[in-house]
């Protein structure tokens, strides 16, 4: 792994780079499902549901009949195919200065330069940890919601007026400070309706000193697709199978000689017959010490 890049010169190109391959722009892809879900307002989800309640009672009758719904088992199929499916990944233009201006004005703040250039030099979000940066607008919107009378926020608390969100996370947002430059994580899983200040303060923590610090981490990061192929390839490697082919071993050996004549092993030479095949008998024949 390369060294982060340690100046905003030099994380935008390693941004845009990583930012302009699909299978890589962000840690997480969204499904079909989930794309589609995300488009909907609480109408299209109602109704959305609806139509699903209906054809998973449809399957329900057809079963206890004792036959088959095919619509049913169409949508079945479409659900499932939709949920493995990742969505189309499209990655937006970079935002005009226009449009930071306007975003500024909406939060009362203004973007601390580095995220400025982010957004105007990389793209207007759709890229980055997580599910990918927020756009400018999806940020005026989510900042607004949490600083809204009613938003998500236990009663009294105030959501700090800095702290932008620029990615979602599930739950809460990793922000950025705009006074400081700092990234923050808001993580609202323990608060509830009546936590106090203080809990409300402590769900605040720092991700990282500055969004050169936080991005230039993530650029040089896998996604969770790779991070899983990783752990496939080393726990199907040799010395995974070395370990596993010893646990066995082991395990057998506890075993009554009739306990191992229930399994088809001879009580001489057992050891071979689960160690052989794999090329690494020791030198006795015994199989691994």
């Amino acid at each position: 792994m390369r060294e982060p890049p340690s100046s905003i010169d030099e994380l935008i190109p390693r941004l845009r780079a990583r930012a302009s391959d699909p299978e890589r722009r962000t840690d997480v892809r969204k499904s079909e499902l989930t794309a589609t879900l995300g488009t909907l307002d609480l109408g299209g989800l109602l109704s959305m549901g609806r139509s699903i309640g209906a054809g998973l009672r449809n399957v329900v009758a057809a079963n206890q009949a004792g036959r088959v719904d095919p619509a049913g088992h169409a949508l079945a199929q479409d659900i499932g195919r939709a949920m493995s499916t990742p969505a189309p990944s499209v990655l937006p233009a970079p935002a005009t200065e226009a449009t930071v201006a306007d975003a500024e004005r909406a939060l009362g703040v203004g973007l601390p330069t580095s995220l400025r250039r982010v957004y105007t030099e990389v793209a207007d979000g759709g890229f980055g940890p997580g599910e990918g940066i927020l756009p400018l607008a999806m940020v005026v919107s989510a900042w607004r919601e949490l600083s809204g009378p009613d938003g998500p926020l236990p009663r009294g608390r105030t959501w700090p007026a800095a702290l932008v969100p620029v990615v979602e996370r599930d739950p809460g947002y990793d922000c950025v400070e705009a006074s400081t430059g700092r990234v923050v994580a808001w993580d609202p899983e323990a608060l509830s309706e009546r936590s106090t200040e203080d809990r409300f303060r402590r769900s605040f923590s720092e991700a990282a000193p500055s969004v050169e610090a936080w991005l230039g981490a993530w650029v040089e990061s896998k996604t969770q697709a790779e991070q899983m192929q990783e752990l496939m390839a080393r726990s199907m490697g040799g010395a995974a199978q070395v370990r596993m082919a010893r646990e066995a071993r082991a395990n057998i050996a506890k075993m009554s000689p009739e306990e191992r004549a229930k399994m088809g092993l001879p009580e001489v030479g057992w050891e071979r017959v689960v160690w052989g095949g794999l090329g690494l008998e020791d030198e006795e024949g015994g199989g691994p010490g």
